[in-house]
């Protein structure tokens, strides 16, 4: 095999990874009437406490825009509050609600749950794994900066 085919190999291995991790997140979240998306808003409000729309999109690595929209959707299902800031009246922070705090830790318990099969991988795999994907992308942030 090539070295572009192996490339891609990677590449389309990942994708496929993240799917379906996705998936399984998904299928759980919706059990408790979210999607995956805002359950992963719902987990970066919960452990960032006053972020603000566009740090949320940072953390999400998605589109003010989109996170706007889901944020509407959380807040008119009384799971997020938009709050003005006691500091800077023009700025707003997310604040998760107790019904928000509760579908997020209820999700997260059964994500993790169905999920834990992945920790039946031999140990020594698992820290290689983990390896190798620091050093791919530490070598993808690179070359994203231009120093490849």
């Amino acid at each position: 095999m090539d070295q572009k085919q192996r490339m891609h190999e990677i590449v389309e291995s990942f994708r496929e990874v993240k799917k379906a991790f996705y998936q399984l997140l998904s299928q759980q979240a919706d059990i408790y009437g979210i999607t995956g998306i805002q359950f992963m808003a719902l987990k970066a409000i919960q452990n960032n406490p006053q972020i603000g729309v566009t740090e949320l999109a940072d953390v999400l690595r998605l589109g003010n825009s989109t996170v706007s929209g889901v944020i509407d959707r959380l807040e008119k299902a009384n799971l997020v509050v938009r709050k003005r800031s006691d500091s800077d009246r023009r700025s707003v922070t997310l604040e998760i609600t107790e019904k928000g705090r509760e579908i997020y830790l209820q999700t997260d318990q059964k994500y993790s749950e169905v999920i834990s099969g992945v920790l039946n991988t031999a140990e020594e795999d698992i820290e290689h794994l983990l390896i190798t994907h620091r050093k791919i992308i530490e070598s993808l942030e690179k070359a994203r900066e231009g120093n490849l």
